[in-house]
């Protein structure tokens, strides 16, 4: 309870200060010093925006069965979202972005997942090593049977 009492103490100490301080200033220098408390007031609350938003993102993603989002950092800054990591397809990659944007407050969602590439196989059979292969007396190649 002490604790409590000494910051309020505290607190009460710096507001009178700063009516005195303020009571001491000129018209302009008290708007000078009110203009410079609303941008830090919203600054801080730019802050705690972005942190929100990366939290409700960040929850979203770990609630999706399909995203892996343990393995995914998000960040975010005005509503722009940031998801970097990796995840195991491309399909995890697309699903942690539509997660990402149904989510209320993002405007834009930046994408650098890193997800592996898929590669096609061809249906051509397989060449003839060359081992296989014997010349005949007349120099032609054929194939062993």
């Amino acid at each position: 309870m002490q604790k409590a009492a000494r910051h309020t103490l505290r607190a009460v100490v710096a507001a009178t200060a700063t009516i005195l301080v303020l009571g001491a200033c000129t018209r302009e220098e008290r708007k000078e010093v009110r203009t410079e408390a609303k941008q830090a007031t919203n600054a801080a609350a730019n802050v705690v925006d972005n942190a929100a938003l990366t939290t409700k993102v960040k929850a979203a993603l770990l609630a999706d069965e399909l995203v892996k989002g343990t393995q995914i950092n998000v960040d975010s800054n005005n509503g722009v979202v940031t998801l970097n990591g990796a995840v195991d397809s491309p399909a995890h990659k697309e699903k942690a972005e539509q997660v990402a944007k149904g989510v209320s407050g993002v405007t834009r969602v930046q994408n650098n997942l890193n997800a592996p590439t898929t590669t096609t196989t061809s249906s051509a059979p397989p060449p003839i090593p060359p081992s296989s292969m014997t010349a005949d007396k007349k120099d032609t190649v054929t194939a062993k049977p």
